[in-house]
C-alpha cells in the first residue's frame, strides 16, 4: 500500500540532497561577493531612481501588471518521475497527503520569490500608495494560493485551450484586484472580483470531481522545472542529468558564415555555433545586456555607471566562460589535429568579441543619455578590463 507521506519525504530528501550538491558550486564565496556588490550598487541606484519619479507615475498600473506575472505563472513541484505514470497511476486516489505536501512546498517557494519582489517594490509603494504594505503582502499571498490551486486543478484537463484561457483569466483577475486595491477603489469592485474567483473555483472543483490526473502533463511540468535548474547549474559544473537542447536561430547564420574557412578557425566555428544554438548562452547574453542597460539608466553618478558597466562585463565573462567545458564529453573533438591551446584561444577570442560588443552597447547607451565624455572612458575601461578578464584571469584560473 502506498504511503503518500513517506513517499513525499523520501522524494524531498533526494531532491534536497541533489540541489545542495550543485548549489555548493553555484554559490561559491567568490561569486557571492560579486553578487553582494552588485545588489548593493543596484539597491542604492534604485532608491535614487525612485526619488526622481514624478508624482503622476502610474504606480497602481505598473504594480498590478508586475505582480500579476508573479501570481499567475507557477505550478506545483510534485517531484514525480517518468516511471510514476506506470507505478503510481493505480494509487492516484491514495496520493492526497503527497499532493498536500507538494502544494505546501510550492507555495512556500513561490511565496519566498514573491517576498523578494515585494521588498523590491516597497520603496515605490511607500511613495505612491497609502495602502498598508503588509496588507498588500497578505493579499498577494492569498492570491498566490488561489492561483496555485486553480493551476493544479488544470492538470485534470488535457486541452491546451483550457490552460491558455485559465492563465489569461487569472492574469486579468489578479491585475484587476491588485490595481483596485492600490488605487483605493470602492470595496464593491474588490467584492465583485472575489465573486468571480469564487465562481471559477466552484466550477473547476465540480468539473474535476469525476476526472483523473493527466499524468503526462504533470510529469512534463516537473521535468521542465528540473531542466531549468540544471540549465543554470550546468554553467558552473558538470551536470550528468542535463539533456542538451539545441535551438536553431536561422537569422543569426550570417555570423557563422563570416568566419574564414581555415584550419585555425575550427574551434572558433564550433564554439560560435554552440553559443548561438545550445545551452541557453545566447539568451543569457541578451538578458545580461538588457539588465545592464536598465541599471545604467538608474545609476545616478558617472563613476557608478562605469562600475555598473564593468560589473556586468565581469558577470557575462564569468558565466559564458562555461563554454570552454561545453564539449568536454564529446570524444570526437579530441580527434581534431589541433593542440588544446587553440581551443582555449578560440573560446577567449569569441568571448572577447562578445564582451566588446556588450561594452560598445553600454557606451552607446551612455552616449545617448548625454552623459558627456563618460561614454569614452567607459568604453576604454571596459575594453582593457575585458582583455584582462579573459586572457589573464579566467584563462589562467581555468
Amino acid at each position: 500500500m502506498i504511503n503518500g507521506k513517506r513517499l513525499w519525504n523520501d522524494r524531498l530528501y533526494q531532491e534536497a540532497r541533489k540541489m545542495r550538491r550543485y548549489l555548493r558550486y553555484m554559490l561559491n564565496d567568490h561569486l557571492l561577493f560579486i553578487l553582494l556588490i552588485g545588489i548593493g550598487l543596484g539597491a542604492v541606484a534604485y532608491r535614487h531612481w525612485v526619488q526622481t519619479l514624478p508624482p503622476h507615475f502610474p504606480y497602481p498600473i505598473v504594480a498590478a501588471l508586475f505582480f500579476s506575472f508573479m501570481l499567475t505563472f507557477g505550478s506545483l513541484r510534485t517531484l514525480f518521475q517518468e516511471a510514476d505514470i506506470v507505478f503510481l497511476l493505480p494509487a492516484e486516489t491514495k496520493l492526497g497527503p503527497y499532493i498536500q505536501r507538494a502544494f505546501l512546498l510550492s507555495f512556500l517557494l513561490q511565496a519566498y520569490g514573491l517576498l523578494l519582489i515585494w521588498l523590491a517594490v516597497a520603496p515605490l509603494h511607500q511613495k505612491f500608495s497609502d495602502v498598508s504594505i503588509w496588507r498588500l503582502f497578505l493579499v498577494l499571498l492569498v492570491l498566490k494560493g488561489w492561483n496555485l490551486f486553480i493551476s493544479w486543478k488544470g492538470n485534470y484537463f488535457i486541452e491546451s485551450l483550457t490552460h491558455r484561457l485559465s492563465a489569461l483569466s487569472r492574469f486579468g483577475l489578479n491585475a484587476a484586484f491588485v490595481y483596485f486595491l492600490l488605487a483605493d477603489a470602492s470595496f464593491f469592485f474588490l467584492l465583485a472580483i472575489c465573486a468571480l474567483m469564487a465562481g471559477i473555483t466552484f466550477y473547476v472543483v465540480q468539473a474535476t470531481k469525476r476526472k483523473g490526473w493527466k499524468w503526462e502533463r504533470i510529469i512534463e511540468q516537473e521535468a521542465k522545472a528540473v531542466r531549468a535548474f540544471y540549465r543554470i547549474a550546468n554553467l558552473f559544473t558538470d551536470v550528468p542529468q542535463w539533456k542538451e537542447e539545441a535551438k536553431r536561430r536561422r537569422w543569426l547564420d550570417f555570423l557563422i558564415s563570416m568566419i574564414p574557412y581555415q584550419q585555425k578557425n575550427t574551434f572558433l566555428y564550433l564554439y560560435v555555433r554552440t553559443f548561438l544554438r545550445s545551452g541557453g548562452y545566447f539568451s543569457l547574453y541578451v538578458r545580461l545586456i538588457a539588465i545592464g542597460l536598465l541599471l545604467l539608466y538608474i545609476v545616478p553618478t558617472e563613476y557608478g555607471k562605469i562600475a555598473a558597466s564593468l560589473f556586468f562585463l565581469y558577470i557575462t565573462g564569468f558565466q559564458l566562460f562555461a563554454l570552454i567545458d561545453h564539449h568536454r564529453t564529446n570524444l570526437l573533438i579530441r580527434l581534431y589535429p589541433l593542440p588544446d591551446d587553440v581551443r582555449k584561444q578560440a573560446v577567449c577570442r569569441l568571448l572577447f568579441f562578445l564582451l566588446i560588443v556588450q561594452n560598445s552597447v553600454f557606451s552607446l547607451f551612455l552616449f545617448l543619455l548625454d552623459a558627456g565624455v563618460i561614454w569614452m572612458v567607459s568604453w576604454s575601461a571596459g575594453a582593457v578590463f575585458s582583455y584582462w578578464l579573459l586572457f589573464h584571469y579566467l584563462k589562467r584560473r581555468k
